[in-house]
């Protein structure tokens, strides 16, 4: 038997919807990979070689007198070898842009989290409409018991000359009426094992556990809004990606201040410079501080304040659905339990009834369209209480995930 904590975990592995989130989300955290660079040194190496037309020395005795040896300008074949090193010192925009990158990393993560939790709810509907299936494939198999009793007692009084071939008749259309419901029954038992296993990734067969009878006594639990709010990761994403612009905001704002940065250099060579040497080096600072820029960095700034605004708005509006959410479901559990045992009721009248009519039936006070009645009310009560089975099983699957309680860690 799967249990659907078991279905949960086999959809946390092999759905390919999370596979992709998950992908996602490894795209996202590059992003603190490519902050981080602008913070640190860039070392960069280059070689050359050339092939002159035609080699250049002079004798040292031409540039001093009895200096002897000779000054290679352009060999024939010329080795040329660079590397160049870059430090920032001072990026004051690139510190609120790591920031912002982290924090955006963190709303990647959330949403992971909130696509997760969508695909395993789906996962616990579909588990809930399999094992619902399976108890109406029981019930009708029960009902279809019932009509075949039904039947045989009216084939045997038939037999004896106490009713009329229309009871007959009519007792056989009512099994194959029930017979028919059985095969559309299993149809959609089916298509809800069918669905339960694309999203979990199964490929053996397999049941689902039936669902656990109802806990009468369990006092209802009332959830707290703002332990809600934290636990639900839409919110925090938003709440996240609200930080991360306020931060781009910043970062933007800190581009109007210069940046320093050192560097060096070293080249290396296989002719003569002016020093009579063949390498040379150098290192010092560099100054850059873009004075005007037609307005782009401040728009920009403008376009992440405006971002915040509408990313804090939608977080607000999504807090007020939660609170709403929260007391619904609440609301709706409460009622659907009550409808539960409104239908287990029914279920127990029905078959007291159908016992009587039954009876009665026998001793000839009611007509057989009395019995037949009592047999589908028999079973429309049987299927009432599957139903309602399925609906209170996910009022408090809607109340869990409304608290941010489901799926869980």
């Amino acid at each position: 038997m799967l249990t659907l904590a078991e279905a949960l975990a086999m959809a946390r592995r092999s759905n390919p919807t999370l596979v992709a989130e998950r992908a996602h989300l490894s795209q996202a955290k590059t992003s603190i990979e490519q902050a981080w660079a602008a913070l640190f040194p860039t070392v960069t190496a280059q070689g050359r070689y050339a092939r002159n037309n035609i080699g250049v020395s002079f004798p040292l005795s031409v540039f001093a007198q009895g200096a002897s040896g000779t000054l290679v300008f352009q060999p024939l074949n010329q080795l040329d070898g660079t590397v160049n090193a870059a430090v920032p010192l001072l990026a004051p925009a690139a510190y609120p842009a790591l920031q912002a990158s982290e924090i955006s990393a963190d709303a990647a993560g959330a949403d992971y989290q909130t696509a997760q939790a969508n695909l395993l709810y789906a996962v616990a509907q579909a588990y809930y409409s399999a094992a619902i299936a399976d108890e109406v494939i029981t019930a009708r198999q029960s009902s279809i018991e019932v009509a075949r009793a039904t039947l045989h007692n009216a084939e045997t009084r038939f037999a004896a000359g106490t009713v009329t071939k229309v009871d007959v008749d009519r007792a056989e259309l009512a099994v194959v009426s029930t017979e028919q419901s059985l095969r559309e029954a299993r149809l959609a038992d089916e298509q809800s094992y069918r669905a339960l296993a694309t999203l979990t990734g199964s490929n053996g067969p397999f049941r689902v556990e039936p669902l656990a009878p109802p806990q009468a006594d369990r006092p209802d639990q009332d959830f707290d809004l703002q332990l809600a709010l934290h636990l639900r990761p839409e919110f925090r994403a938003l709440s996240l990606l609200a930080r991360a612009q306020r931060a781009q905001d910043r970062a933007f704002a800190w581009r109007w201040a210069p940046s320093l940065a050192a560097f060096g250099n070293a080249h290396i060579f296989n002719y003569d410079n002016f020093a009579e040497q063949r390498y040379a080096w150098a290192v010092g600072l560099e100054l850059d501080w873009v004075l005007y820029d037609g307005g782009a960095r401040d728009a920009q700034r403008h376009l992440a304040a405006a971002q915040a605004q509408e990313t804090m708005a939608r977080a607000e509006v999504l807090s007020d659905s939660i609170r709403d959410d929260l007391a619904n479901s609440q609301g709706a559990l409460d009622t659907k339990r009550h409808a539960q045992d409104a239908a287990a009721r029914s279920v127990s009248l029905a078959m007291e009834t159908l016992d009587l009519v039954r009876t009665q039936y026998q001793a000839g006070s009611v007509t057989q369209i009395e019995l037949l009645q009592a047999q589908d009310n028999l079973v429309a009560a049987q299927e009432a209480l599957a139903r309602s089975h399925f609906d209170v099983a996910m009022a408090d699957l809607t109340l869990r995930r409304a608290a941010g309680t489901f799926p869980g860690p």
